[in-house]
């Protein structure tokens, strides 16, 4: 309450200069960050990728495992059914 009555003191003795001069320091800081946060959502939208092109990188890759499986299967096989013979 005491710091109120200072305010209203300071603005009743003419310093409306020093709270327009507090007001523009803070709505500066407040602009500041706000850019900052701009700049880490725009970075965050870069990295973002689609699930679908996710999904669609990932099934490339789970085919051509999915044929070295078969191969490695089939190589095991024929090793398995000469060393028999």
């Amino acid at each position: 309450m005491d710091s109120l009555t200072q305010v209203i003191t300071l603005i009743g003795n003419g310093g409306w200069v020093a709270i327009g001069i507090f007001l523009g320091f803070f709505i500066q800081r407040l602009d500041r960050r706000m850019e900052r946060l701009e700049a880490k959502i725009e970075a965050m939208r870069e990295e973002y990728v689609l699930r679908e092109e996710h999904y669609r990188d990932i099934s490339g890759w789970k085919g051509e495992i999915n044929r070295l499986d078969l191969k490695i299967d089939r190589l095991t096989e024929l090793i398995l059914g000469r060393l028999r013979k």
